[in-house]
């Protein structure tokens, strides 16, 4: 126990301790300068040395380019071959997405609760005319508040021809517009039929996100194919007058929900 606090007296009188230090012109042998120090300053000003160097280091490395040669230190986010990776996977999120809403699309066609051509063009819902509500009445009012909270966007603007009517099978709406205007999709989705029919000429139909479709009939031309994926506004068709259920350019605009006709002026403003 002694030796020890005597071990500690002698550091810290060693640390009192005062060295000169002197600078020699080794050529003539001249003295040039000469510093007296003590143990303490010099342990402090190599601890401070040190400490300046350290965080000099860690400043480089951390707010410049260095950082890019250290391995494993870099930031992964500006590594070239993530962000290539990062892309093909994006890129397949959305193909796979795509590929889902199609399938969901032509299911729907195939099992006839979405037949966007056929069937569901010539089934017909009449509403109740008593005093009771009818199960067909209670379904369009649940369809009704679930499109709006929806927003679509008007496939054109225009002159109503001929207002939707279930009862007289007229399931869509008819607007009139000037010649060569394009045709726009309502919401984002996926092309699940373009084609020409004997009746409604080049009629194109678009699957979107909540079991909703939409339907576009007498095209003078059809802008994308099946399987496209569009964009809310962009352009898929040009108003026109094909097909034998027409007498005139037009654009017969259906909107289906969850295999249910509705009325698109409830939801889009054509005007």
């Amino acid at each position: 126990m002694s030796a020890d606090i005597n071990d500690k007296k002698k550091f810290k009188e060693k640390l009192k301790d005062t060295y000169r230090i002197l600078v020699i012109d080794v050529e003539d042998l001249k003295e040039v300068g000469s510093y007296q120090l003590s143990m303490a300053q010099i342990y402090t000003y190599i601890l401070s040395g040190l400490l300046l160097f350290s965080v000099l280091l860690v400043s480089l490395l951390a707010f410049t380019p260095l950082k890019r040669l250290m391995p494993g230190y870099g930031d992964i986010e500006e590594n070239t071959k993530f962000v290539e990776l990062r892309k093909k996977i994006t890129n397949l999120e959305e193909e796979l997405e795509t590929q889902i809403i199609y399938t969901q699309g032509l299911q729907n066609m195939l099992s006839g609760n979405g037949d966007v051509s056929i069937s569901m063009s010539q089934s017909t819902i009449v509403p109740s005319t008593s005093g009771v509500i009818s199960d067909a009445d209670l379904k369009e009012s649940k369809i009704t508040r679930s499109l709006d909270n929806q927003y679509f966007v008007p496939p054109v603007l225009g002159v109503i021809s001929a207002a939707y009517d279930r009862a007289n099978n007229h399931l869509g709406t008819d607007i009139i517009a000037p010649k060569d205007t394009p045709i726009k999709a309502i919401s984002a989705g996926v092309v699940i039929g373009s084609d020409f029919t004997l009746d409604t000429g080049n009629t194109i139909s678009v699957q979107h996100h909540n079991n909703v479709i939409s339907i576009y009939k007498h095209n003078s031309a059809l802008l994308k194919k099946s399987g496209d994926k569009v964009s809310a506004g962009e352009a898929i068709a040009i108003i026109g007058n094909t097909g034998e259920l027409t007498d005139g350019p037009h654009l017969h605009f259906e909107l289906w929900y969850d295999g249910n006709p509705v009325n698109p002026e409830n939801f889009i403003n054509f005007k």
